[in-house]
């Protein structure tokens, strides 16, 4: 069921209605049964995958905080742990795995047929079982006490506006939640209405509009050349920010509207000076998953820099790995660790400190921009490309030719099209800029209500018409991951 479909509408209004009205007591048994009707709608046999996850990290942390002796804590949590990332390695990873080391072998002269066990992946396992995860931590650190009740706690690792693709929370932020009794607060279910209106347009509008012009390229690497790939890479920059920010957004305003505060996920990434700044912008659920669950567990930068250099390369690789079995996702982990190492090997020798930084002058804060952008956006190549000698082939013949007519053939764009991708970007950029310093949002509230009312409705109908122009909704990229 996605979002900004007729179904969802419908799902969403009976489970808006139903909780507001519904006794304090019973409302978490309508957001559970919510959660499964959701899943359900996906395909019901990966409910069984998410229970055996809630399960284990359920009875491991009741059974982890009834315990004293730290090796027996620890033995817990291990096994919990060791229980969730299995299943994430049977059913996302263990293909992948197969086809690796046959390839290996075969360079070796040693026999083995390419194996693949075509195991479906469930949608959202990489989010809900990495939640699990923290969760387990948290409990053996002492940052979170385990929760009692299994009803509960399902709806922390199934809670329908994320459990598709995030934002990854954590189990002292949402668990609370649950049981803080809520008023109806009209200001908050209508921001809410904003934000997932907001989501909308940057999914349907725009993502969905420049996919088509990346999809060519990209589906069809070798017959294409030139300024193209730097144009189809450049929109694919802009196409998955408004398709996962879209979808972050979405989800954030229907729980809001549920009385619900989920983690904010992006923060004008493409803004950022550095690539560390990125990365403290872009799925900052993630970002700071890997930070305090992987990165200071491995050392962090309490350690020499070799160390601290290698620190940040893993975390990195196990990011790409995080986002698909492929050999390009992790490559482009690495490309992002390897810039982060680089940046901060520059900055050391030049003195850069964090006060500095903030003081820079805007043209150095502009320059800066772009090398991070152009950086991100090269590294883009190998999260889109289908196979590794797809991105070398992107990388060796982006500079071919620089024929603009040429470029629109090859992606099938007329001029029109180009003013309509450029106007969209044009306004991601501005949005952007202008939510830097103010919630652009709230500042609707200054409008009267007339102009309020025109915006969502032009909002509304640009969404309908998108959908129609593109035969109806497409599936979010994240949710493959």
């Amino acid at each position: 069921m996605l979002f900004g479909t007729a179904a969802f509408a419908v799902f969403m209004t009976a489970v808006f209605l139903i909780y507001w009205l519904m006794p304090h007591k019973f409302r978490w048994i309508v957001i559970l049964a919510a959660d499964i009707w959701f899943y359900i709608c996906y395909d019901v046999r990966y409910l069984a995958v998410m229970f055996a996850v809630m399960i284990a990290s359920f009875a491991c942390a009741i059974m982890m905080e009834g315990r004293e002796a730290p090796a027996k804590k620890k033995a817990l949590m291990t096994t919990g742990v060791v229980v969730t990332l299995s299943l994430l390695f049977v059913f996302k990873y263990l293909d992948f795995a197969l086809y690796s080391v046959s390839k290996v072998l075969s360079r070796f002269a040693i026999p083995m047929h390419e194996t693949t066990l075509k195991i479906i992946m469930p949608i959202g396992i990489s989010f809900y079982s990495f939640m699990a995860v923290g969760y387990l931590v948290d409990v053996y650190r002492g940052n979170t006490k385990a929760v009692r009740h299994f009803g509960k706690y399902a709806i922390f690792l199934s809670f329908f506006p994320n459990i598709s693709s995030g934002p990854i929370e954590r189990a002292g932020h949402f668990i609370p939640q649950i049981d803080k009794e809520k008023s109806f607060d009209y200001d908050s279910v209508v921001y809410g209405a904003r934000l997932l209106l907001l989501g909308l347009v940057k999914k349907a509008v725009i993502a969905d509009m420049i996919s088509k012009y990346v999809d060519e390229i990209y589906n069809n690497v070798p017959e294409h050349y030139g300024i193209c790939i730097i144009w189809a890479t450049f929109l694919y920059a802009f196409q998955i920010y408004c398709d996962f920010s879209g979808y972050s957004e979405m989800a954030i305003g229907v729980a809001k509207m549920l009385g619900f505060d989920l983690i904010t996920n992006f923060r004008q990434p493409y803004l950022a000076i550095s690539v560390k700044e990125y990365w403290s912008r872009w799925h900052m659920s993630l970002s700071g998953w890997l930070k305090d669950y992987l990165y200071i567990p491995l050392g962090g930068n309490r350690c020499s820099k070799v160390r601290r250099d290698i620190n940040i390369l893993i975390t990195f690789l196990i990011s790409g790995l995080w986002h698909g079995a492929s050999w390009t996702f992790v490559a482009w982990g690495g490309f992002h660790g390897i810039f982060q190492i680089i940046e901060n090997r520059i900055k050391e020798a030049a003195g850069l400190t964090k006060e500095k930084e903030k003081s820079l002058k805007a043209g150095a804060r502009m320059l800066l921009r772009t090398v991070t952008f152009l950086a991100v956006t090269f590294a883009w190549m190998f999260f889109r490309a289908n196979s590794i000698s797809e991105s070398l082939y992107l990388i060796r013949h982006m500079f071919d030719d620089f024929s603009l007519t040429g470029a629109m053939a090859q992606m099938s764009m007329r001029p029109v099209s180009v003013v309509k991708t450029t106007v969209a970007i044009v306004l991601v950029a501005v949005y952007d800029i202008l939510s830097e310093k103010r919630d652009m949002l709230k500042e609707i509230n200054r409008l009267k209500e007339p102009v309020r009312w025109l915006i969502y409705i032009a909002a509304a109908v640009l969404v309908i018409v998108m959908r129609t122009h593109t035969a109806g909704p497409q599936e979010f990229i994240y949710f493959k991951f």
